[in-house]
């Protein structure tokens, strides 16, 4: 009688066990998810931030050398 009563017991145990796993799968699938949406984002922060860095680099050069060219005329 024993030893029905034993595999069941190891049968939920390995469910439980399995279950738990599953768990930790889809949240390190998620949390995977979740670190690519952010790079994504941090790129497109970073894309803009290079533009408009260069754009204001691009009005100062033109500043710069337009000041220089009225003062040398």
């Amino acid at each position: 009688m024993t030893q029905p009563n034993r595999q069941e017991y190891d049968q939920r145990k390995e469910w439980e066990r399995q279950e738990k796993q599953d768990h930790f799968r889809v949240a390190a699938k998620m949390m995977e998810f979740m670190g690519v949406v952010l790079g994504i984002i941090s790129i497109f922060v970073l894309l803009a931030l290079l533009f408009s860095l260069l754009s204001w680099l691009s009005e100062d050069v033109s500043s710069t050398f337009s000041l220089l060219r009225l003062r040398f005329q």
